[in-house]
């Protein structure tokens, strides 16, 4: 926090990087060592190994964007279920991708592919890199190994993540293999096979998951919920559709900008969640865009994404964000904490939502406080002079009785907006109704509540609706 410079910070960052890889070495060598020892133990669950690698493949999706290299999930099965220690598989996984990266030319291409047949599950990651040339691979497996391919591309190896990759899956009952491309291309493939079901395990390593209590009892719980799944990733937004949909009603938008239209122009959504890295418009931006705009603030946000560093999540906590859950994620805790978010936004939904919107209730709001006695006093300046356009904040800072700054706070703690956005989003929502009634113009209506200036009312009403006021009025049928 105190260094500034960029060269300081460039320094910082590298022994970062090298105090991660060291954790990750020292993590691969414990591991190691439980295997010699035996003590290595699996805790294998039922898994949707197509759902787990998509989830996997969507860590390397930013790298492969910065050094334009075509990635790509490739599955003949929609769903394909293995039994698999999931954090022990996923090393696997991980280091066959991380080694076709590092060994893969600037616009290349790897891919991830996942077949079956009646017997067993089998994941092949293809890369356009270097190969392996005339060295027998099995070596590859053996600890400590590095082949001459390391030496010919100058990238360092450790020689323990394809070791530990391949006790890890004999300790699945798979098996492991690397060889060139057969395809007449240059390039590596490596080869996992996987038994399918859960006889070749013992008891000791199978764990059941008790899925069938857990969803009769969500089942009931949040059915009418409405969310939206904002992702650039087809099959992760599928996979949360797909997990999620028995018990909520889900949308899904391939970027912010999308999500934001679908926001401000479809029925009120419960909860979003959302992406950080996408085209267009960006998680953060979107996450911006909904806690800054009155009609959708509410909305609660998951950011759902691969940067899990604390500065990332402090980013997205500081700009609003409900929740921020790292891939790959738990279904199980996702479903959770949807249900809290949503049941505690309903149950925190107000006496002054009425107040934000104007219902026909705020007029008769019972005072009971401070707070319902100032806002009672605002609204009734607001109702008074809202065809004014020079009514602003100082003129209903000087009716209400308080300083600009203190009403100001006021305002911001009640309705948690300022008070000029407080006054402005009352206009707009007037205006709304008048457009709706269609006794009056749309330019009429702009001056009836206090806009004097078409194209400013045009601009703040698509901000705060999504759509311009002549598509409005055709949506509710008035023209």
């Amino acid at each position: 926090q105190r260094v500034t410079d960029a060269q300081s910070l460039e320094d910082i960052n590298t022994i970062d990087r090298n105090a991660q890889r060291l954790l990750l070495l020292v993590n691969q060598i414990l591991d190691e060592r439980k295997i010699d020892k035996n003590q290595m133990r699996l805790h294998c669950t039922p898994t949707d190994l197509v759902a787990f690698i998509s989830s996997i493949c969507s860590l390397y999706q930013y790298n492969a964007r910065q050094r334009n290299i075509s990635f790509n999930f490739e599955h003949t099965d929609s769903a394909l279920e293995a039994w698999i220690d999931r954090n022990q598989f996923d090393k696997v996984v991980s280091n066959l991708l991380s080694n076709a990266f590092k060994y893969s030319q600037d616009g290349g291409e790897v891919t991830v592919s996942l077949t079956s047949d009646s017997n067993n599950a089998y994941i092949k990651v293809t890369d356009n890199g270097i190969g392996f040339g005339t060295e027998k691979t099995d070596k590859l497996f053996e600890r400590f190994y590095q082949g001459r391919n390391t030496e010919q591309s100058g990238v360092e190896g450790t020689g323990i993540g394809l070791n530990l990759s391949r006790s890890i899956v004999l300790l699945h009952g798979g098996q492991i293999k690397a060889y060139n491309r057969t395809d007449g291309r240059q390039g590596a493939c490596l080869d996992v096979s996987l038994p399918l079901g859960n006889k070749h395990l013992r008891p000791e390593q199978m764990e059941e998951v008790p899925t069938v209590q857990t969803k009769s009892v969500k089942k009931q719980a949040s059915r009418n919920y409405r969310l939206l799944v904002v992702d650039d990733d087809i099959e992760v937004s599928r996979y949360v559709k797909e997990e999620l949909a028995d018990w909520y009603r889900i949308d899904t938008a391939a970027n912010g900008k999308d999500a934001l239209k679908m926001l401000l122009t479809n029925e009120p959504y419960d909860l979003v969640v959302t992406d950080v890295v996408m085209p267009v418009m960006d998680g953060i931006s979107l996450l911006r865009e909904i806690k800054g705009n009155a009609n959708i603030s509410e909305t609660p946000v998951i950011v759902l994404t691969s940067k899990s560093e604390v500065s990332d999540r402090l980013d997205g906590l500081k700009k609003g964000a409900d929740a921020y859950i790292a891939k790959p994620f738990d279904m199980e805790e996702l479903h959770v904490l949807i249900d809290n978010l949503v049941e505690n936004v309903r149950r925190l939904r107000g006496k002054f939502s009425g107040a934000l919107v104007q219902t026909d209730k705020v007029e008769n709001v019972e005072v009971k406080g401070n707070n319902d006695a100032l806002m009672e006093r605002v609204m009734r300046s607001i109702n008074d002079n809202i065809q004014d356009p020079d009514f602003g904040v100082d003129m209903l800072a000087s009716e209400v009785g308080l300083s600009r700054t203190q009403l100001h706070r006021k305002m911001k703690e009640i309705t948690g907006v300022s008070t000029g956005e407080f006054i402005r989003n009352l206009r707009l929502k007037q205006a709304a109704r008048l457009i709706c009634e269609g006794k009056i113009n749309i330019a009429q209506a702009a001056f009836a509540v206090g806009f004097n200036n078409q194209t400013y009312f045009s601009t703040a009403f698509k901000k705060h609706y999504g759509m311009t006021p002549t598509e409005y009025a055709e949506k509710s049928g008035k023209q």
